[in-house]
Parts: C-alpha cells; structure tokens; sequence
C-alpha cells in the first residue's frame, strides 16, 4: 500500500511540475508594424493626430523599404515603406472594400478625455469608420477611426 500511495504522490508532484511549466511566460506589448503606401504621410497622420513622435527613420533603397519608429510613452508603432507590398484592389478582381482579409484588423487606444478627442478629430478632419457608439455592459464609449491606408483604430473611453 505504501509504494501505491508512494506512486500516486510521485506522479501528482510530476503532473503538477509539468503544468506550472506549461505556463505562458510574462509578455508586455512591445509595438506594432503597418505597412502603409507613404511612409511621410503616414508618419504625420501618426504624430498629428495621435501624438506620436518619430524616433527615427531610415531608408534602405536597395530592397524598397522605408521605415519611420514611431513612440508614445510605451507605445512603439513601426511604419513601413514597401515597394513591394500590395493593395488588395490591385490582386483582387472586383475586391469590395468591405470584404475582410485575414490578417490584423483594428489596433485600440484608451483615452482619458474621450469628448476631447473626439473634437480633436472632427476637427482634423479624420475619417470615422461608423459612429460613437456606447458599450453597453460598460457604460463606456468607443468610435473607430482610420488612417491614411484605411486601418481601423479603435478609441476607447477610459
């Protein structure tokens, strides 16, 4: 009896050891990267409308690539250049702008002083993609807008 209960309690000690290994390491979001049609444009939309700043920027002609670093506090975003990137209209026969592709769809931001962003954009004329609307569970209010290339960002209440 005793090597039975020994048995059992070597392998709930190993079960256990192994499933505290399984378990996912810290992470901390680092930045994201957006492949956008013109990287100056781009950078501008960035700094001016969500008050970016660009950290550095860089040009290597012999692969096509131009990339401006961009930081907000933590927040890292990398635009990139591409002469070699596609627009799904140009691969895609007949493509509806509302057919979604799989691949990043929308990037989100909470703002403290939502009403205060929301005149900062109609004033930049920035387009929206639909309307504020209010989370119901919440209480919150959200609104989506895009940029130059038409990439969905989400504003948040806080």
């Amino acid at each position: 009896m005793k090597i039975i209960v020994m048995f059992l309690s070597l392998c709930i000690v190993s079960i256990h050891g192994y499933a505290q290994e399984k378990k996912v390491p810290e992470l901390d979001s680092n930045f994201t990267a957006i492949i956008v049609t013109d990287i100056d444009v781009s950078s501008t939309w960035y700094t001016e409308i969500l008050g970016y700043d660009v950290v550095d920027k860089r040009e290597i002609t012999e692969i096509g690539l131009k990339q401006s670093n961009l930081k907000r506090g933590n927040a890292h975003i990398e635009l990139i250049e591409l002469d070699s990137a596609l627009l799904p209209q140009e691969v895609i026969p007949n493509h509806n702008p509302k057919t979604k592709l799989i691949g990043l769809f929308k990037i989100g931001f909470l703002v403290s002083e939502f009403d205060r962003f929301i005149d900062h954009i109609n004033k930049n004329k920035v387009k929206l993609h639909g309307n504020i609307v209010t989370d119901k569970a919440t209480g919150k209010r959200m609104v989506i807008i895009m940029d130059p290339d038409h990439n969905r960002i989400q504003i948040f209440e806080n």
